[in-house]
C-alpha cells in the first residue's frame, strides 16, 4: 500500500555511539543521523520527533520516532530503505501509518526503562557498554522496599537533574521492580507515565545507595518530600539504562 501520511517508526540504538537522542550543533545524535537518512530518501528536509530525549550513552530497543514523508513509499518498505543507509548502531525495527494528530510524546501512555547493574569484580567485554558495575555487594531486598515507596503519583522533583524546564514535576510510577539474575546481574525495571530529565538514573543511583547501606528505604519518603535534588543519591551511569518500549 502506498501512503502519504505521518509515519511512526520504532527504532533501536546503541547509545554508546551517539551524544544522546536530541539533535546538537556538531555531535552525532540519534535524531540528527535519522533525519539525515530520512532527508536523503525523501529528497527534502525531514524533521523527526522522538518519544523521549535519551541522554548520551543511554540505549533503546523500542524508541518511537514520527515524521511526515515527502515521497510515496509503501509503509512496509521504510525500515529496509532506512537500514540500508543507517549505521549499524541505529536500526529501524518497524513502521506504521498514524493519524495526522499523533504525537510520540503527548500520546504516550507510559514508558518502560530497564537498568542493568552487576556486583562483580569485572565485566566481560560484551557487557561493558550495557551494564554498570557496582564494586560492592548490594542489599537487593532493601532496594525493593525502597522502590515500593516511589510507586504511585508523586512529586519527583528530587530526582530531576536541572536543565530542562517542565510544567510539573509530578509523575505516576506504575512499577519499580528489581530482580537478581545469574552471574550477579541485577535488573531494575521502571514503568511510569513520564520521566523527568535523568529521573530514571537518579532513582537508580539513590536505590544503589540504599543497597550499599548509606540510605534506608524509609529515607525515600523524606527525599520525595524535600523536592531537592541534593537530598537524593547520585545519577547512575548512562550505559546501564535502556528504553525498552513506549506504550500508546
Amino acid at each position: 500500500m502506498v501512503i502519504d501520511a505521518k509515519i511512526k517508526l520504532t527504532v533501536a540504538y546503541d547509545g554508546s555511539e551517539f551524544y544522546g537522542f536530541q539533535k546538537q550543533r556538531e555531535e552525532p545524535t540519534v535524531q540528527s543521523v535519522l533525519e539525515e537518512a530520512l532527508s536523503r530518501i525523501n529528497h527534502a528536509r525531514i524533521f523527526a520527533t522522538g518519544a523521549g530525549r535519551t541522554d548520551s550513552g543511554v540505549h533503546a530497543v523500542g524508541q518511537v520516532v514520527c515524521f511526515k514523508p515527502e515521497v510515496q513509499i509503501p509503509v512496509k518498505n521504510w525500515p529496509k530503505a532506512l537500514n540500508a543507509i543507517l549505521p549499524g548502531s541505529l536500526v529501524v525495527k518497524s513502521a506504521q501509518v498514524v493519524g495526522e494528530n499523533f504525537h510520540p510524546i503527548r500520546d504516550a501512555k507510559y514508558k518502560v526503562y530497564v537498568y542493568y547493574m552487576k556486583t562483580a569484580d569485572y565485566l566481560s567485554p560484551f557487557e561493558r557498554r550495557y551494564v554498570y558495575r557496582v564494586p560492592v555487594e548490594l542489599d537487593v531486598k532493601g532496594m525493593k522496599r525502597a522502590g515500593l515507596r516511589l510507586i504511585g503519583e508523586k512529586d519527583f522533583a528530587s530526582f530531576q537533574v536541572t536543565g530542562r524546564p517542565v510544567v510539573s514535576t509530578i509523575r505516576e510510577m506504575y512499577q519499580l521492580g528489581l530482580r537478581r539474575e545469574e552471574d550477579d546481574l541485577i535488573v531494575m525495571k521502571l514503568i511510569a507515565n513520564g520521566f523527568l530529565y535523568k529521573m530514571a538514573r537518579s532513582i537508580v543511583g539513590t536505590l544503589i545507595e540504599v543497597g550499599r547501606g548509606n540510605l534506608t528505604p524509609e529515607d525515600l519518603d523524606d527525599i520525595l518530600n524535600a523536592r531537592d535534588r541534593r537530598r537524593a543519591g547520585p545519577t547512575a551511569k548512562a550505559r546501564g539504562l535502556t528504553l525498552l518500549n513506549v506504550q500508546y
